[in-house]
């Protein structure tokens, strides 16, 4: 349907507003009596709905996007939606003065404006003024005027370091999102795939990728510096390292590995339990680019017969075995899990294994260096053995034959549900040229690679997995 007319628009709405009187009811349910299949939040410090009651919240969620295209004055929703950028902003401010914690202390009847504005040194009168634009998007409740707590959505905030990292960590896509038109105007930046004219080199003035910049070593004087969109806009004095003087990590990389330790709960939990690893006995799992191994670590103590070689670079590993043997020393001494020091461009030294696992791997790279990746990948396998790629998946708004549509006359891809995946795409490709891929796009990857796919795993997450198998005529 085009809503052109309406009859058109009153039907479609009574079909939305029937699906979120159902699903509904499916939530509800779910809620009053949680399902088998539901996961709680002690299990894993995040949790996951069943089945049914996921699939009611995506329509739940969906239908809202569909409603508001039906609904709204055409003119109203494009400005709107235009200049929310600046409640995005609003958000990080009260993230940066950790806003969530400050108000937990009135409990549920908040704090004072005045006491957080003492607490935070921002000037009063705008702090509320950031405060309540906030909570009419449903972020903090105000109390009394001036007086302002946590609602069920901020409340999450409060303890979770991880979760503060996400919100924070965010920030450093606005900076890189903010040169984006011009990137894309540019005859050079505009076609190009390459990390070093993504949009984040000209926002900060530098032709350092962003990646090389999150492992730099800085002077400590210049470690508290922000990623800023006015730096390759105003002149700066480059601070060099006296000889004495201790080289150290950014602050935006501390943010940014607790952010990618946040993004692995609440992304990556569901593939715990949404493919079926008790199936795969005493498999050996091979985690390419696995980082400290914290999927594994997860998966090890699920399911006690996996065994386990994690493979990156010989800094990362290192890390990785510290932290195993801290956390599951038993694992480390029994030789149930390995670490071990690996390029992915290369030949993968552990041939024939069970099962090879990515996990946000593919993000990072143009087509032709993932195709490589692959490959290498590819080299190593048997007939018998799996790769399994967990990444963002999207999804085409008419749908993809791989994976289950939503029901009509919601967009095929559940709309605004599965927003974030698209957001992560556009952040890719701001950052480091990086891209999230549709599941045709992977699957000409894989066929690049000698790989064929074989299913498609739906998770209870914007992240699904991908199971391949040698191509025929590769075996």
């Amino acid at each position: 349907m085009t809503y052109e007319d309406v009859s058109s628009r009153a039907t479609a709405l009574r079909q939305v507003v029937k699906l979120i009187q159902d699903a509904s009811e499916a939530l509800i349910s779910e809620w009053e009596a949680p399902s088998p299949g539901a996961i709680p939040a002690s299990e894993t410090s995040f949790a996951i709905p069943s089945r049914p009651a996921y699939d009611a919240q995506r329509i739940i969620i969906a239908a809202l996007g569909s409603i508001e295209e039906l609904v709204a004055d055409p003119h109203r929703r494009l400005l709107d939606f235009a200049e929310l950028y600046f409640e995005v902003r609003a958000l990080h401010v009260a993230a940066e003065h950790n806003i969530a914690v400050l108000v937990a202390r009135g409990g549920d009847d908040g704090v004072p404006v005045e006491d957080l504005a003492k607490a935070t040194g921002l000037d009063e009168s705008k702090l509320a003024r950031i405060l309540r634009s906030l909570a009419t998007q449903h972020f903090f409740r105000e109390v009394t005027p001036g007086r302002f707590a946590n609602n069920r959505i901020t409340r999450a905030l409060v303890g979770d370091e991880k979760l503060q990292a996400q919100v924070k960590g965010s920030s450093l896509g606005y900076a890189a999102s903010s040169a984006l038109p011009e990137a894309l105007r540019d005859p050079v930046r505009g076609p190009s795939q390459n990390a070093v004219d993504a949009a984040w080199t000209l926002a900060i003035g530098s032709d350092t990728p962003y990646l090389e910049w999150m492992t730099e070593r800085v002077p400590l004087r210049r470690a508290a510096e922000k990623a800023s969109p006015w730096a390759a806009r105003a002149a700066t004095k480059l601070i060099e390292a006296s000889p004495d003087e201790e080289l150290v990590q950014r602050a935006d990389a501390q943010l940014f590995n607790l952010y990618l330790v946040g993004n692995s709960k609440s992304l990556g939990s569901a593939h715990l339990y949404d493919f079926p690893w008790k199936e795969a006995g005493n498999s050996l799992v091979v985690d390419v680019g696995g980082g400290v191994g914290s999927f594994d670590l997860q998966l090890a103590r699920l399911y006690p017969d996996l065994r386990f070689v994690v493979q990156d670079l010989s800094t990362v590993t290192e890390q990785g075995l510290s932290l195993w043997k801290e956390e599951y020393p038993e694992a480390v001494e029994s030789g149930r899990v390995q670490f071990m020091e690996h390029d992915f461009f290369t030949p993968n030294p552990v041939v024939g294994a069970d099962i090879y696992w990515m996990r946000h791997v593919l993000h990072d790279w143009k087509d032709g260096d993932c195709a490589r990746i692959l490959s290498r990948v590819a080299e190593a396998m048997s007939a018998d053995s799996r790769l399994l790629v967990a990444d963002v998946t999207l999804v085409e708004t008419l749908g993809d034959p791989y994976i289950q549509a939503a029901p009509k006359p919601l967009l095929a891809n559940y709309g605004v549900h599965g927003h974030h995946g698209f957001s992560l795409d556009i952040s890719m490709m701001s950052l480091m040229n990086g891209k999230e891929r549709t599941a045709a796009e992977f699957r000409e990857l894989f066929e690049q690679a000698g790989l064929q796919l074989v299913k498609v795993w739906e998770c209870r997450s914007i992240l699904g997995i991908f199971e391949c198998r040698l191509a025929r005529g590769e075996e």
